[in-house]
């Protein structure tokens, strides 16, 4: 009797079992095995998202090795940095205008010379990388020298009004010197290009030639070596409050600019299908309003009272554009925002540059002059070279935010600077 009533106790709870298990029809329906179809086009979709991965990840392997390559010889050209220092000291021994037409006259003949070669014998690699070694050289000694030069010639407001028209037309000569240099190239050869290249070395030092600047008065400390004389440059610049923070602000600021306009924007169009349109139409944006940044301290001197707050917001507001270019997947949104940074990072340059002139020591201002330089374009070469290496590893748009993680730690960092934040024009 106990057996009896324990098996059918026992029945029970395994049939109360199998009924709470019991799958319904609306559950059979959907966990109903997949028909050969529908596991084909499963299986076929799992295969391409694998193909596709694969092939971003090869993809952004090679575009790290290329530019890594690509950047080579400006890895090569590290040794600027050394020349930029010795050049400043060079402009406080014998003045600017010296330097500019030594170096103006040197570069003519350089190129002319090599426009000759290029009529008899097409120029290899080894022959071109020698000379821009060589035109490397002069170039140091140049930067320095122009960037001294506008002290001597104006005073007051019209520092800043003819920096900035300085910096505009120099922005405005990057952008149209590299397809006009193309297309004569690619009309007369070659040896067009160069000597018309050296015609414009011609121009300029004829210019210099009439332009009068006093020469620096001989100082005991120009007998001391030339190793010296930069290292003291270079203690008086970090010692010197408002020019250590405008200095580091405007390497950061240009080392982020440089290796994500140049290595950055184009992978990003073209990993966003923009195709080559995608890339001129950012990159004339970005060339816009560069050129109108600084152009507009032409007009607005006036009203520019504080300096140092606007040069902070711009450079926070510059900063946010890096991000949103990196981010954004629309085309228009890209290039407004490249036009907006172009704006923004060329009006700090615009009032950074004279603040920096007018605020240093003029027995020290070809030294300074010298790390301006340093902090524009002697970080160029490790810059590209960075980017391309992150690009490759993470990709574009982390390359992309890592540039902008870079300049708004500088601008955040640069507000705690009180001689920035007071500073005026």
């Amino acid at each position: 009797m106990k057996a009896s009533v324990s098996w059918s106790s026992s029945t029970e709870s395994r049939i109360n079992r199998d009924s709470d298990c019991r799958i319904t029809p609306a559950e059979q329906r959907t966990q109903r095995p997949p028909t050969p179809r529908l596991a084909r086009r499963r299986s076929s979709l799992a295969i391409r998202r694998s193909v596709l991965h694969r092939r971003t990840r090869r993809r952004r392997r090679a575009v790290g090795r290329r530019h890594w390559r690509g950047s080579d010889p400006r890895v090569s050209a590290l040794p600027k940095v050394g020349l930029l220092l010795a050049g400043g000291s060079l402009v406080d021994r014998l003045g600017p205008r010296r330097l500019m037409l030594g170096s103006d006259t040197a570069r003519l003949l350089l190129m002319a010379g090599l426009a000759l070669y290029a009529t008899a014998v097409h120029p290899g690699t080894l022959t071109l990388a020698t000379v821009a070694c060589v035109f490397g050289v002069f170039d140091a000694v140049f930067e320095p020298a122009a960037n001294t030069l506008p002290v001597h010639l104006v005073e007051g407001n019209e520092l800043a009004r003819l920096q900035g028209l300085r910096t505009s037309l120099s922005r405005a000569a990057t952008i149209a010197g590299g397809p006009a240099g193309g297309l004569t190239a690619g009309a007369g050869g070659i040896a067009l290009s160069l000597g018309i290249n050296a015609a414009t070395f011609g121009i300029s030092a004829i210019a210099l030639w009439f332009l009068h600047v006093p020469n620096p008065p001989t100082s005991p400390s120009a007998r001391s070596g030339l190793w010296q004389e930069t290292l003291g440059g270079l203690r008086y610049a970090l010692s010197h409050p408002l020019l250590r923070s405008a200095l580091l602000l405007m390497a950061a600021l240009e080392f982020s600019l440089t290796g994500a306009v140049n290595v950055g924007v184009p992978l990003i169009a073209e990993e966003r299908g923009w195709g080559a349109f995608g890339i001129g139409l950012i990159n004339s944006a970005f060339g816009a309003g560069a050129i109108l940044g600084p152009l507009s301290m032409v007009f607005l001197t006036n009203y520019v009272n504080r300096a140092g707050p606007l040069i902070l917001a711009c450079a926070v507001l510059g900063t946010s554009c890096f991000g949103t270019v990196g981010s954004t997947s629309r085309l228009t949104v890209a290039a407004a925002v490249a036009a907006g940074l172009g704006l923004t990072i060329g009006f700090v340059a615009a009032m950074i540059i004279p603040l920096i002139q007018r605020s240093s020591d003029p027995k020290f201002l070809g030294r300074v002059m010298s790390l301006m330089a340093l902090a524009l374009t002697g970080l160029t070469p490790l810059s590209m070279a960075l980017t391309g290496l992150t690009v490759g590893r993470f990709g574009p748009a982390t390359a992309m935010a890592g540039c902008a993680i870079l300049a708004g730690a500088a601008s955040v960092g640069a507000l705690f600077s009180r001689s920035l934040r007071q500073a005026s024009l």
